[in-house]
């Protein structure tokens, strides 16, 4: 950290600047020679001495950031040609970085001032040297912790910033109005305009919450894992924290730990609207009596059918392997029970343990709004012992499973009258499953044909236990025989070959 040593040059004529050569290929300052530099290091020199004393500032802080003995507190950079470079060094250069001793300082414009300092006047150079001054006064300060350090503060001071406080406060009602807005609930809960009043009132209330970045939201006291860009302001006493991937950057006050973020609210007014949106909708799900008592008796329901919860779930498995080979969805609603415990068993009502309609409404994810009217019939079907009448579905749909089932002799495709069988497909995709990928498709086609080629020889196909089993297929079939089974689904054109498909996988 700091100027290196090997490349720092220091001349006692101008006791407050320390010289470096800037570039890479300058490695070293060996005199200065001209008139021009000694001129413009002697007025350099003196406008530091007059800050100092003007403003009575303690530079000494400055030369353990820049690992410096001595009076020096001002880096000035010389180039090849033992010219002086006309922009002063940034601080940055030296913050939480080591730079290399066997060249120059990089030659950056992002750590170089725009400022021309050769051809500023004395009253100028005297502000521009203070400005400079200041800067590394506050990085010399910030250098005092790591990077890490830093941002912890920031992300601390963050989470305990007023509108931040009242987000984790009020974090289960913000949560609940937020999921209850895109809710399909919503679209049959009664009186409409009372609803789309609600939705109105959202947008307004949730605005302060809606301008915090969630990825910094999840954790107590932590900030998001994304890479973050520092900047400092020194005339603020300011560290400007920007995170590029949540969009998103706010200001810390090192001197008061306190961040300002980009857009700030009225904490009373927000505190007061959520607790008004959460009453508001609560007030509208009391004139919804009828649906709270829908979603209880879904919940009894569901309940109810848990008890043979086992033998449902075989019935649902059961129920897929028939799509599978039927290669079309099986009309659910031929059997009723199990209709009805596929959607309860993808829907979400919990029990109703909190107060507040709003945060019980906003943990019911139902499959579809739809079994809200189905529920009366549904409620037909259900007998107090359910044992019986799954026992009998799952019966049901084993003996259709052993109908839709293939067996060994089934023809699977036919192919210019030669026909393949289930068995034989199964050897065909055994093939591909092994080789599919590795080789064309004729080299494939010239092991089912059992043509014994030089290439074949040399890649030892020939000794497969696939080697000519359609060996009384021409070629030119049994290229359009993988033509069928990709249209069919059984298998899947890659670049180089074939791979068999998900479905020729679960069947098979």
């Amino acid at each position: 950290m700091g100027l290196p040593n090997r490349i720092a040059y220091q001349d006692q004529r101008y006791p407050y600047v320390v010289l470096a050569p800037i570039g890479k290929k300058n490695k070293q300052i060996r005199s200065i020679g001209h008139k021009t530099e000694r001129g413009l290091l002697s007025r350099l020199n003196d406008a530091i001495v007059d800050q100092i004393n003007d403003k009575s500032l303690d530079v000494a802080k400055i030369r353990p950031f820049l690992g410096l003995s001595g009076r020096a507190v001002l880096p000035v950079s010389f180039e090849k040609e033992e010219t002086i470079h006309p922009h002063l060094l940034r601080p940055e250069l030296f913050l939480w970085r080591s730079l290399p001793e066997d060249h120059g300082l990089p030659l950056k414009e992002e750590f170089l001032y725009s400022t021309d300092f050769t051809q500023l006047s004395a009253e100028q150079l005297y502000e521009h040297v203070g400005e400079v001054l200041e800067d590394y006064l506050f990085l010399s300060h910030i250098s005092e912790n790591d990077r890490k350090d830093w941002i912890d503060r920031i992300s601390a001071a963050f989470h305990n910033h007023p509108i931040v406080r009242l987000f984790h406060e009020k974090r289960d009602v913000i949560d609940a109005v937020e999921v209850m807005n895109q809710s399909a609930l919503l679209s049959v809960l009664n009186y409409p305009e009372d609803v789309a009043y609600w939705r109105h009132r959202v947008s307004i209330g949730m605005r302060p919450f809606r301008t915090l970045p969630a990825d910094w939201l999840e954790g107590r006291g932590e900030s998001c894992s994304h890479t973050k860009s520092l900047t400092f302001l020194s005339k603020e006493r300011c560290i400007c924290c920007s995170c590029e991937r949540c969009d998103y950057t706010l200001h810390y006050y090192i001197d008061e730990d306190r961040v300002a973020l980009e857009e700030e609210f009225d904490v009373d007014r927000a505190t007061k609207r959520v607790m008004t949106i959460e009453k508001q909708f609560n007030e509208i799900a009391e004139q919804n009596q009828r649906l709270l008592d829908q979603l209880i008796q879904l919940r009894g329901l569901k309940k109810q059918l848990t008890v043979a919860r086992k033998t449902l779930d075989e019935s649902l498995d059961l129920v897929k392997q028939i799509q599978r080979y039927q290669r079309k969805v099986e009309d659910m609603e031929t059997h009723p029970l199990l209709y009805m415990y596929d959607k309860l068993n993808r829907s979400r009502i919990p029990d109703r343990t909190s107060e507040s309609e709003l945060i019980w409404l906003s943990g019911i994810q139902l499959d579809d709004v739809r079994m809200l009217k189905e529920l009366r019939d549904w409620q037909k079907i259900v007998p107090e012992n359910v044992y019986p009448m799954t026992s009998h579905v799952l019966e049901e749909l084993k003996n259709k499973l052993s109908e839709v089932r293939y067996e060994e002799d089934d023809i699977i495709i036919t192919v210019k009258g030669r026909t393949l069988t289930y068995a034989e497909t199964q050897q065909v995709l055994d093939l591909i499953y092994y080789y599919g990928t590795d080789y064309p498709a004729h080299t494939l086609v010239q092991v089912l044909a059992g043509k014994a080629t030089n290439k074949l020889r040399k890649l030892h196909l020939h000794e497969t236990r696939w080697f000519g089993i359609l060996s009384n297929w021409p070629e030119k079939h049994i290229q359009k025989l993988f033509n069928q089974l990709e249209k069919q689904g059984w298998l899947m054109k890659q670049q180089k070959g074939y791979s068999i498909s998900d479905y020729a996988e679960e069947v098979m």
